[in-house]
């Protein structure tokens, strides 16, 4: 492969993953009800409602699922995967190539909730997140994952651990979860 068909394939996934991350913080905001009056907040809505609105019409309506969001990552996904089967002169059985396209979609759920823990751990150093109006979203979206931690965490005297616990189970979970589904596509490719 040359160095220009390498740099092509790098920019046509780093595009993708983009996108589809786009769409999947819309997503994970609206799972965890994140306040919407937030700059950030605002922000995605902004840029993901051209695309979501449209077809939103079309799919079923849920307080807690932004369901066009969803679909607008899956099918991102999989036709960065159908581009690459043309440029690369190779098929995938349409199940297999709606796995494989899954399971990017759901890494890539993993790998927001992933970087947000860790934002906020950080960030926690600086400045109190939850009651800083631009990046209170950050604590908005760790929360469903964080509050069932912390409810089996003993108390550390003012140590929270439960961003270690989390970013282990998230880690764990991609690797059992995404690996699993991946393996599945193959054997559909």
């Amino acid at each position: 492969m040359t160095p220009t068909s390498q740099a092509g394939f790098f920019a046509l996934q780093f595009i993708t993953d983009i996108i589809v991350f786009f769409f999947v913080i819309r997503v994970a905001l609206r799972l965890s009800m994140a306040n919407s009056h937030s700059p950030f907040v605002y922000a995605i809505a902004r840029i993901t409602n051209p695309a979501c609105r449209p077809i939103a019409r079309f799919l079923p309506h849920s307080a807690k699922w932004d369901i066009a969001a969803l679909v607008w990552a899956f099918v991102i996904q999989a036709t960065y995967y159908g581009l690459m089967a043309m440029i690369l002169d190779k098929s995938y059985a349409p199940f297999g190539l709606a796995i494989l396209s899954f399971s990017d979609v759901l890494r890539a759920f993993f790998n927001l909730w992933f970087l947000t823990i860790i934002a906020e751990a950080i960030l926690s150093f600086i400045r109190p997140v939850q009651t800083d109006r631009n990046l209170s979203f950050i604590s908005d979206l760790n929360r469903p994952i964080l509050t069932p931690i912390r409810r089996f965490m003993p108390n550390m005297g003012g140590l929270d651990l439960s961003p270690i616990v989390a970013l282990f189970i998230i880690k764990l979970s991609e690797i059992f979860i995404v690996g699993w589904l991946q393996q599945l596509a193959v054997q559909w490719a």
